[in-house]
């Protein structure tokens, strides 16, 4: 199946849409529209070509398509979190905090399938991921392209759950951040520690980070990055894509902080060497 892409290049391609777009709000929309536009090719092919063999057929619903889908549905969560953003520290709270309880709600309800699925078992798959079973249709959202040519009984569930695996540590970090604006709670995690370079080197450092593969093999999320280090240095560090553009048009050196950090090391090293 020549039509389908590999995790790596959608991964690229998002990672070229959140870079080039000049705030969070507009990549997820972005990320959105090229999620479904894949999701659409996937959709006409399937329609028209047949798989050869079962195993072919549950490698797509189970795998392949599971790709783009995860995406969409995690970049989906994101548009209408970032949505909220704006909200007052009490309504977000109690936004992120639905939120949760609803994610964790689903993984009660859904156990013995992410219990099938985390024990990597197969014995299943043609019930789940083949579209000939389809008398009971697990679908939490019929506007995630439903189709009886498109779907089988668990393939949305599925991405439903890998997406809410993701997501549930995200939403964990964006209370931390609201708990930073509420002096009388205590965090889960406290330290004295404080950021006091400016905010666009630590942007700097995150995305040499991030582009370095240095976190998860390179497949980690700016966002999810960015709010870690958000909940650690305990400040918000604002639209990451605009500084990272401010970063990009620089004169002369793009890598200031970087360049500064890595010379100070040396130079440290150095003189401890001498001695």
């Amino acid at each position: 199946m020549n039509f389908l892409i590999t995790s790596e290049e959608l991964l690229k391609e998002i990672s070229r849409i959140e870079e080039s777009s000049p705030s969070r709000l507009i990549a997820f929309n972005r990320i959105i529209k090229y999620c479904r536009e894949v999701l659409e090719i996937y959709r006409k092919n399937i329609r028209v070509l047949k798989f050869r063999s079962l195993h072919e057929e549950v490698h797509f619903f189970k795998e392949a398509k599971q790709i783009p889908l995860s995406q969409l549905i995690y970049y989906t969560n994101l548009h209408a979190l970032e949505l909220e953003s704006t909200s007052s520290v009490k309504y977000r709270k109690k936004y992120l905090s639905r939120k949760i309880k609803k994610i964790n709600k689903f993984f009660q309800r859904n156990r013995k399938f992410q219990l099938y699925i985390d024990l990597e078992q197969t014995s299943m798959d043609k019930f789940y991921f083949t579209r000939k079973f389809q008398n009971e249709v697990v679908n939490y959202d019929t506007s995630l392209y439903w189709d009886p040519e498109f779907n089988t009984s668990h393939d949305i569930l599925l991405a439903y759950l890998r997406v809410y695996k993701r997501l549930l540590p995200f939403l964990q970090r964006q209370m931390e951040l609201i708990k930073l604006q509420r002096p009388e709670m205590e965090l889960t995690f406290t330290h004295d520690l404080n950021w006091t370079a400016a905010k666009v080197d630590l942007i700097e450092i995150i995305y040499a980070l991030h582009f370095s593969g240095a976190i998860n093999n390179g497949s980690a999320n700016i966002i999810d990055i960015v709010a870690l280090f958000e909940v650690i240095f305990k400040q918000k560090l604002g639209n990451c894509y605009k500084k990272l553009t401010e970063i990009k048009g620089r004169k002369g050196r793009i890598t200031k902080f970087l360049d500064e950090i890595t010379l100070a090391f040396e130079q440290k090293v150095d003189r401890e060497n001498e001695l």
